[in-house]
């Protein structure tokens, strides 16, 4: 598993590739949190799982709701675009609806993503 960061016009990118597990995924969160400790300065986080090979057998929504209520000092201003093209999007779906005072948002390209956190 690989993931990087780097930030495009106001946007931090989080990239995924290879293979990815839950726990990868909340080490990330807190790797983000960790490199980027005043987010106020950014319009959004978009992170990218399209290359990625997500291991669903270990994913406990759960936990990644609970550790994002602890954080929503650092991220209630931002926008969350999370983008795939797997059957896990509900998941990001059913995050938004659990965490509402968040906006995360499924998308299938950057593209989209990235016009979505700008307006």
């Amino acid at each position: 598993m690989t993931v990087t960061f780097h930030e495009q016009d106001g946007v931090i990118m989080r990239m995924f590739s290879g293979e990815v597990s839950f726990a990868d995924m909340m080490e990330s969160w807190q790797r983000l949190l960790d490199s980027y400790p005043d987010l106020k300065n950014y319009k959004g986080i978009l992170t990218s799982l399209l290359d990625a090979d997500i291991q669903p057998a270990d994913t406990n929504l759960n936990v990644m709701i609970e550790f994002l209520k602890n954080h929503l000092d650092q991220l209630k201003d931002l926008k969350i675009a999370i983008v795939m093209n797997t059957p896990l999007v509900t998941n990001t779906i059913i995050m938004s609806q659990k965490v509402k005072s968040l906006q995360i948002k499924p998308f299938t390209t950057i593209d989209a993503a990235i016009i979505w956190i700008r307006q």
